[in-house]
């Protein structure tokens, strides 16, 4: 039970990809204005992973990918935002993505799924909805920049089909081949705490480096995410490349079995 998939999903969650650098650096007064920003991001992760489908008799774990973005991404959305007031912080994040059908392999099967010569064309297809909440509240200030101690809940809602086409071996019984099909769903809420801030890079603050790091847990066994990059900022809008990691790790019969996404993230953000 333990193939990881390299394809069950991917792309975006604006998780916090913009979130170290949505509003300029705390300004340490209690009673200062309130700070907004939004961030449109796009984020192109590897992914990799296992999903575990219950099928009749028994069990697989499939194992996919990577997905191709041009060719199996049907529908994708990415938007996070943040509001500010002196060392105090809150954060939201939203994810949409929808991926069609896509060859797979089913690494342990039991039941239907027949032997390991039964002959298999398997395919997954994966949906998910991702949204985080948070609030932070500043830790240390310096010339450098900042750190912000972080908590929060992590949702992702997950939908997974498994299609396989079975046909058995030379001198199996007649009528041995079947099709089947399989839809689950998992809602996966994990609570998380972390830090996150910038380190500015020149003097004036225009380049820094935004960084995160959050560990947590709940109805996954554990979850974590980390992040870092370059940005520039200017008065109304920052520009941001990173590099991101988030991984889940499930257990028993959860259909999220592990599922990781790692890679670069482009963010614009808008602070007003």
């Amino acid at each position: 039970m333990t193939r990881r998939s390299k394809g069950i999903a991917a792309l975006t969650m604006a998780a916090i990809s913009g979130w170290p650098f949505a509003a300029d650096p705390p300004p340490g007064d209690a009673s200062a204005q309130w700070q907004f920003a939004v961030a449109p991001y796009l984020w192109l992760p590897t992914v990799s992973g296992t999903l575990r489908f219950t099928v009749p008799g028994g069990g697989a774990d499939a194992s996919s990918g990577p997905y191709n973005y041009l060719q199996n991404l049907r529908f994708a959305f990415m938007l996070q935002g943040e509001a500010r007031k002196g060392d105090w912080s809150v954060f939201a994040d939203s994810i949409y993505l929808n991926f069609g059908r896509h060859e797979s392999s089913v690494n342990s099967t039991s039941g239907v799924l027949g032997t390991r010569e039964t002959q298999q064309d398997v395919q997954t297809s994966f949906a998910g909805t991702l949204v985080q909440l948070g609030g932070g509240r500043t830790v240390v200030r310096q010339e450098w920049g900042y750190i912000d101690a972080i908590a929060g809940m992590r949702y992702l809602g997950v939908k997974g089909t498994l299609d396989v086409a079975i046909g058995a071996t030379a001198g199996a019984r007649p009528g041995a081949s079947s099709n089947f099909h399989v839809g689950q769903m998992q809602n996966i809420f994990n609570g998380f705490a972390g830090v996150r801030g910038r380190a500015t890079i020149t003097q004036d603050g225009t380049w820094y480096v935004p960084f995160y790091l959050d560990v947590g847990t709940g109805t996954s066994k554990f979850t974590w995410q980390a992040l870092t990059g370059v940005a520039y900022a200017t008065k109304r809008v920052d520009f941001g490349l990173l590099y991101r990691y988030l991984a889940f790790y499930g257990s028993g019969d959860q259909l999220v079995q592990t599922l990781r996404f790692s890679g670069p993230s482009v963010n614009v953000t808008f602070k007003f």
